[in-house]
C-alpha cells in the first residue's frame, strides 16, 4: 500500500517538473520577443514623425550569426549553358571584367555583378502587364536555377520601358539581400537582366544578439529625417530581416566574404530601400 502511493507521488512530481520544464522553455523562447507596450511605443513614434506602418512589425527576433559567402569564379562553359542555351560565345576580356557575346546577348561580369542585354528584344514599342511580366521573368529564373537555386520574386517597380522584378536568394528562411536579380521586361519580352550573386557556403562563427526592429526603425526615422528632400509623409510598405554584405570590399573571384543580420526597410515614396545593421543598428551606406 506505501508503495503505491510512493509511485503516485513519484509520477505527479515527474509530472510538475516536466510542466516546469516547459514554462522555462517557452520563456527562454520568448526572451526575443517585443512586449505590447514596444509595439505600441514604436507605432506612435513613427506616426508623430510622419511615417506609417503598412506592414507587419517583426516582433521576435533570435541570435543570429554571420553567413559565409565565396564569389564564384565561372568557365565559360558554365556561363554558355546558363545564360546563352549552349550557343558558343566570343569573349573580351578587360581590365576587371569579361564580355562574353553571341549573336543576339552580351553579357558583362565584374566578380560578383553581372550584366546581360538582349539586342534583338526591342523596348519603347507596346505595352506590357505586371501579371505578364512576372509570369516571364519567373519562367527565365526558373530556366537557370540548377546555377542559381532558391531565389524567389520580391517586388515588381515600374520602368520607363515596362517593369523591373526583383529576387532574392532565401537561405534557412532568411532572405539574402546581396544575392539578388532584377529582370527587365518590355512588351517584346526581357530586354536586361542584372545580378549580384555570391555562392553561399554557411554560418560563419557564434550566434549574436541583435537589436530588435523597433530599434531599427527608430534609426530608420532618424536618417529619414536629417534628410531635407525627403517626402513629408512616408509609408512603409515592407520590414523584413535578412543578410547582407556591410564591408565594401573588393569581390574577386574565389575570395570569401561575411554577410550580417540586416533590416531592410522599402517605402513606398523612395526608390531604394534602407539597411539597418542588426549588428550594430547603423545604417549600412
Amino acid at each position: 500500500m506505501e508503495w503505491g502511493r510512493a509511485k503516485k507521488f513519484v509520477i505527479v512530481l515527474l509530472v510538475l517538473l516536466n510542466v516546469c520544464l516547459a514554462v522555462l522553455n517557452y520563456q527562454q523562447e520568448r526572451v526575443g520577443a517585443m512586449t505590447a507596450s514596444q509595439e505600441r511605443a514604436i507605432f506612435e513614434v513613427l506616426s508623430r514623425n510622419g511615417i506609417t506602418m503598412y506592414t507587419d512589425l517583426i516582433t521576435e527576433t533570435q541570435p543570429m550569426s554571420r553567413l559565409s559567402v565565396m564569389v564564384p569564379s565561372y568557365t565559360k562553359e558554365e556561363l554558355e549553358r546558363t545564360f546563352f542555351d549552349g550557343e558558343k560565345t566570343v569573349v573580351v576580356p578587360g581590365k576587371t571584367s569579361m564580355v562574353y557575346r553571341s549573336d543576339q546577348i552580351e553579357m558583362i561580369l565584374e566578380g560578383a555583378y553581372g550584366q546581360l542585354e538582349f539586342t534583338d528584344v526591342e523596348t519603347g514599342a507596346g505595352e506590357t502587364t505586371r501579371g505578364s511580366a512576372v509570369q516571364l521573368a519567373e519562367t527565365y529564373m526558373n530556366g537557370i536555377k540548377s546555377a542559381f537555386p532558391d531565389f524567389v520574386s520580391a517586388d515588381v517597380m515600374d520602368t520607363e520601358d515596362g517593369y523591373c522584378v526583383e529576387f532574392y536568394q532565401k537561405y534557412d528562411g532568411h532572405s539574402v539581400f546581396s544575392n539578388w536579380f532584377k529582370i527587365y521586361v518590355c512588351a517584346q519580352g526581357i530586354y536586361r537582366v542584372e545580378f549580384s550573386y555570391c555562392q553561399i557556403i554557411g554560418y560563419q562563427g557564434d550566434k549574436k544578439d541583435i537589436f530588435y526592429a523597433d530599434e531599427a526603425l527608430l534609426t530608420f526615422m532618424q536618417a529619414l529625417l536629417r534628410q531635407e528632400t525627403t517626402e513629408s509623409e512616408v509609408t512603409v510598405n515592407r520590414m523584413e530581416l535578412g543578410y547582407d554584405l556591410v564591408e565594401q570590399t573588393e569581390s574577386v573571384s574565389g575570395g570569401t566574404l561575411n554577410l550580417v543580420p540586416c533590416y531592410r526597410i522599402d517605402t513606398m515614396e523612395l526608390d531604394t530601400p534602407y539597411i539597418i545593421n542588426a549588428y550594430t543598428c547603423q545604417v549600412v551606406s
